[in-house]
């Protein structure tokens, strides 16, 4: 067991960790701001920020089927992003090592994407059985037309059913691993921040 303390607001908060440092995840679908939170929460606490799909050659491959450049099957897609994730899990684990991580996407959205892709879960899970389990996941909802009304860049999979879907199944998942859940439409980026914030404290 581990015992790791970090300052928040002048409060020193104490995590209680197995193995070492805290390996915190943001996940949610795009426009739903976990990229500007995950940001500011590495920054609050000096945890080293890292994301999904990563800078590795597979990561930027992945960029450019997402994109829409190149066409894939569904089934490699989910390959591919497993063969990224092996790469940045090494990353993960020795930046893990000197201090807390913090991920701007990982296993699930693979799980949330690709499942209602219709890829079979038990496929994603299996090859993606190498992942690190996160300490916490926060999981930030929004509502959809919000989320590509922020959303400048689209990908192939910004269409509004489609990432309804997606948020239903993060849900899902949500309930089932215990994430912190917490709605970003209609607040400000400091308000989520807050909430994030005093949910640390909390723990």
């Amino acid at each position: 067991m581990y015992t790791q303390s970090i300052m928040i607001n002048n409060d020193i908060i104490l995590f209680i960790c197995f193995g070492g440092s805290m390996f915190i995840v943001f996940e949610g679908i795009d426009g739903s701001g976990k990229t500007t939170q995950s940001k500011l929460l590495a920054e609050k606490i000096g945890a080293f920020w890292t994301y999904e799909p990563s800078d590795s050659s597979v990561g930027k491959f992945i960029r450019e089927i997402l994109s829409g450049n190149i066409k894939v099957d569904d089934k490699t897609l989910a390959l591919l992003f497993a063969a990224d994730r092996i790469e940045h899990t090494k990353l993960i684990k020795q930046r893990l090592k000197e201090g807390d991580v913090v991920c701007d996407r990982y296993l699930y959205s693979s799980i949330a994407y690709q499942s209602v892709s219709d890829v079979d879960e038990d496929f994603i899970k299996s090859i993606n059985r190498y992942a690190l389990e996160p300490d916490i996941v926060f999981l930030l909802i929004v509502d959809i037309e919000t989320a590509l009304k922020r959303v400048k860049t689209k990908d192939i999979f910004e269409k509004r059913d489609f990432l309804e879907r997606v948020q239903d199944k993060y849900l899902e998942l949500a309930k089932e691993h215990d994430f912190v859940v917490i709605d970003t439409t209609d607040k400000t980026v400091t308000e989520v921040h807050n909430k994030i914030i005093g949910h640390l404290k909390n723990k």
